[in-house]
């Protein structure tokens, strides 16, 4: 009766019995001197999100005709990258790995009448995953990790923010079920692509004069070609270039595109 319940269940969810049990997803952690340590996820997640921001800074135009002043946008760079996803634990009941999150819920009572020797969800499960936003003693930062669904690298980061709710106890209070809502932001190839961004010459940035640089100094460093120095006067409407105060605050313009 079980066995067919269980069979009739993984077939509503789309999960045959002849193909083979489905890969676990699998978080791969920094643990020196180990090297890589493996926490596999009890049951996969019904959904994964990524995001990312774009820093866009607005300015103000200026026009030979003050009526026809505008504002424009201009590109800063891009923020790292986000990985979302919820992991769900029990340890109430005993389960097989093809069932799916869904279907466990359908099998497994919202409240527990009878005592149990389930152990504590916490200790068993989501205190490990927890601990991945943790510094480690030996990195003195918390640990790179490597989220794999197979042979699939979902993606490569930090545990950054993490809100585990519990949602089941036994009589004496004991949590034996839990959702953990985890975020992972990238942590170095993002990083890398923010610095190459905002030192290119094709993205607007601004920067301060310091003393003994001139507009020449300033584009042979920023374009490459002390020649541009133009480009930057105009930007930043300046008439006397030899008159550039140290601590000036200078608007460097992206060079346009050929």
């Amino acid at each position: 009766m079980a066995i067919d319940k269980s069979r009739r269940l993984m077939e509503l969810a789309g999960v045959g019995t002849g193909s083979g049990q489905l890969a676990k997803l699998r978080i791969m952690y920094e643990s020196p001197p180990a090297g890589w340590l493996q926490i596999d996820a009890l049951f996969n997640p019904t959904e994964l999100s990524y995001s990312q921001s774009f820093d866009w800074q607005e300015r103000k135009t200026a026009a030979a005709n003050p009526a026809v002043s505008g504002r424009s946008h201009d590109f800063r760079g891009s923020g790292p990258q986000t990985f979302n996803l919820k992991l769900f634990f029990d340890t109430y009941e005993r389960h097989d790995d093809q069932l799916t999150r869904q279907n466990l819920s359908t099998l497994l009572p919202t409240l527990p009448f009878a005592a149990s020797e389930a152990a504590d969800v916490r200790l068993k499960h989501t205190n490990e995953i927890v601990a991945l936003g943790r510094a480690n003693s030996e990195l003195h930062r918390p640990p790179i990790c490597k989220l794999y669904w197979g042979r699939t690298q979902l993606f490569v980061g930090v545990l950054t923010s993490v809100e585990e709710t519990l949602t089941m106890f036994l009589p004496d209070g004991t949590a034996v079920r839990a959702t953990l809502a985890c975020t992972f932001t990238a942590y170095k190839p993002e990083t890398l692509a923010r610095n190459r961004e905002l030192h290119s010459a094709d993205v607007a940035k601004s920067r301060v004069v310091k003393r003994g640089e001139s507009l020449q100094s300033i584009a042979a460093e920023e374009y490459n070609d002390p020649g541009l120095w133009r480009h930057i006067a105009r930007a930043n409407h300046i008439v006397n270039p030899r008159r550039l105060a140290p601590g000036t605050e200078l608007f460097i313009p992206s060079l346009p595109i050929s």
